[in-house]
């Protein structure tokens, strides 16, 4: 018993302790619990104004911190920022509510979270911290849930044998809200080290993160390796799969970066001077995978990231490497933050340019697009037609401004062709297939000649081909990418398909649109 009131009191003095150091932070975290908490019990939208709050107490924190830091001396100057930051969020978000304003905001955010590592780095050596930080946020988690979970059964109780609540799921959102804010938040700033303190780890952690899970992210590395050699040995690159894995381990080894250090052992010392080197063919080999997959499908905003991401931890790379001081990762983390959320070179309109460049050369290349000039009633190939869908559907459904050509082409018939075979009526009967024959084994002995024929090229075939086509289920293109539709004439001869592309109308019985193209073996 005397052991639990001396864990409370020594948790009550380091609520207190936090108070005392971020008075203004405490603050305006009160400030967003209740804004927080009264948007749950009375349904209304405070969610600008929480947002706005959020921003405030983020940046009012880093004021304070880089003051307790003696990185500026002005006391008062963090109030009047926190409150200025505050207002110019809010009237962002009330007069320009958009994905722009929550991007910048955002960006804004992780410029700020790491400017705060820049501070807490900035006189101190890579040596525990993060590992310091991540155990407190680790106890002051658990800490957090059992009082809430304490509290819930107290609530359950009393809904079941005393009082039955309408809604006690807001009664649960609330204690969440108000442990977490007042009490679990507050006290993981506690923990934030003060100038020139010495933070330590328990042994048990650092034997668990530093050793154990160490020497697992080790074997991750080999299998990496592993894969590297089976790439170059069959020559072939599977799509998909190693961009996953690869920033996986780009991203373990910034945590084991700003964990691990020679009194953890002979591997964890070395790998912390010469770690980044063991890295570099795997960060090669997923940079031309990435490279691959833009050559074929152009820049996304989903790759765009995981490029960010990857410079990231290049940064982290080239600090073990160069041996320049690990601060200056965090304000490099601060600057792509800032210039890729809130200046031209956004995650939106970067993707965007890009699709829209490769849609304008499968336009070209089709011969739809002469000197600027747009013909609708050129039939492009099958691959340049493919292209200019799949860069068409990207900017239809990205977030961000489009160009002025871009909300012309949506008006023309090759862009209705691509839309109709999403959102044709009842009466459109519409199918899209397309696979790549490429590394794909064709028995031919039972012909003599092949040739890849196209819709273009002859019309001998069409009639007999319609109730083929009629019969192919847009449902079941998974077994159509395993085995290929092909079809076998009356004469012998066999067309295997590699791109089918038609609107059927129901009411005329005939084709709207049609494209295919197919290997014809004779």
């Amino acid at each position: 018993m005397e052991n639990l009131l001396e864990k409370i009191k020594k948790a009550s003095g380091r609520l207190q302790d936090c108070i005392r150091r971020f008075p203004f932070s405490f603050a305006i975290l009160c400030l967003i619990t209740i804004a927080a908490t009264y948007m749950i019990i009375t349904d209304e939208d405070l969610s600008k104004l929480t947002i706005s709050l959020i921003m405030a107490g983020m940046l009012c924190f880093l004021m304070e911190l880089s003051q307790e830091y003696e990185i500026h001396r002005i006391r008062y100057l963090t109030p009047a920022v926190s409150i200025v930051t505050g207002l110019v969020s809010y009237l962002l978000l009330m007069n320009y509510e958009n994905e722009y304003i929550y991007t910048a905001l955002a960006g804004i955010g992780v410029a700020v979270l790491s400017l705060i590592a820049y501070v807490l780095y900035r006189n101190r050596e890579n040596r525990h911290l993060f590992s310091y930080l991540a155990k407190s946020a680790f106890i002051v988690w658990i800490f957090t849930m059992v009082i809430v979970a304490g509290f819930s059964v107290c609530i359950a109780a009393f809904h079941f044998l005393i009082f039955h609540f309408d809604e006690i799921w807001k009664i649960y959102s609330v204690l969440f809200l108000l442990v977490l804010g007042l009490f679990g938040i507050t006290l993981f700033l506690s923990y934030v080290p003060r100038p020139n303190e010495e933070v330590t780890v328990p042994s048990t952690y650092r034997t668990i993160i530093h050793k154990a899970l160490f020497y697992i992210y080790l074997i991750l590395i080999g299998i990496l390796y592993l894969y590297i050699f089976k790439i170059i040995i069959t020559w072939q690159m599977p799509v998909g799969k190693l961009n996953w894995f690869g920033c996986f381990a780009l991203l373990f080894y910034v945590i084991f970066y700003l964990s691990v250090d020679e009194t953890d052992g002979r591997l964890q010392a070395l790998f912390k001077t010469k770690g980044a080197c063991l890295l570099v063919p795997v960060l090669a080999i997923q940079l031309f995978a990435i490279v691959i997959r833009l050559n074929a499908y152009g820049l996304t905003t989903a790759r765009f990231m995981s490029l960010i991401l990857i410079a990231i931890a290049v940064g982290f790379m080239l600090s073990g490497m160069l041996k320049f001081h690990v601060s200056k990762c965090f304000l490099f983390i601060a600057l792509l933050a800032l210039l890729f959320s809130c200046t031209p070179l956004n995650i939106y309109d970067v993707p965007n340019r890009s699709q829209e460049n490769r849609l304008k050369n499968a336009l070209s290349k089709g011969g739809a697009l002469v000197n600027g000039i747009l013909n609708e009633n050129v039939a492009m190939e099958a691959e340049y037609l493919e292209d200019a869908k799949s860069a068409y559907d990207y900017l239809r459904y990205s977030d961000g401004n489009k160009s002025s050509f871009f909300e012309t082409f949506k008006e023309s018939k090759i862009a209705k062709s691509f839309s109709d075979y999403s959102y044709d009526g009842d009466n459109i009967r519409s199918f899209y297939y397309s696979i790549d024959l490429e590394g794909r084994d064709f028995d031919i002995s039972d012909y003599t000649t092949f040739h890849l024929l196209s819709f273009n090229e002859t019309a001998t075939y069409q009639e007999e081909l319609t109730d083929f086509f009629l019969n192919l289920d847009q449902d079941k293109m998974k077994e159509y990418e395993e085995d290929l539709p092909e079809y076998v004439f009356s004469d012998g001869s066999k067309i295997i398909f590699r791109y089918i592309d038609y609107n059927y109308n129901e009411d005329s019985k005939s084709f709207d649109h049609i494209y295919w193209e197919g290997l014809l073996l004779k």
